[in-house]
């Protein structure tokens, strides 16, 4: 991966602890290389996102020099990140069936992760 520069937005009404969880979080995985009060910038790519989807606010993938980030502002919980080494396994952090879908269909449509066999309407779950 080339040495690019991703960028997290934070919302308006940001916690002072919510920034620190963002950074810190992100910083676990990437290094991080500037900050302004609505924004972290990191060493990554960005390679998809999604609106609002259950409580949280929205979400956005990135590929970092070792993996993929989801990073997203939860309107409960705060800031969440999740890493992993292979890009499938991201949804998978995420209790909420709709916001595993949501990321599973962003990362698809991105062509990170391969085609699916399963035609639509037929994961686990769906009625």
């Amino acid at each position: 991966m080339t040495s690019e520069i991703a960028e997290f937005p934070l919302p308006a009404d940001v916690t002072d602890d919510e920034r620190a969880t963002a950074k810190r979080e992100l910083g676990k995985h990437a290094r991080i290389v500037g900050e302004e009060p609505r924004v972290i910038r990191f060493e990554g790519r960005l390679i998809g996102q999604t609106g609002p989807v259950w409580h949280l606010q929205y979400t956005r993938l990135y590929a970092v020099p070792n993996g993929y980030l989801v990073a997203a502002h939860d309107l409960h919980e705060g800031i969440k990140v999740v890493f992993a080494t292979d890009p499938k396994v991201l949804p998978d952090a995420f209790k909420n069936e709709t916001v595993r879908e949501f990321l599973e269909d962003e990362l698809l449509f991105r062509k990170i992760t391969g085609t699916t066999t399963e035609p639509a309407g037929s994961r686990t779950g769906r009625e």
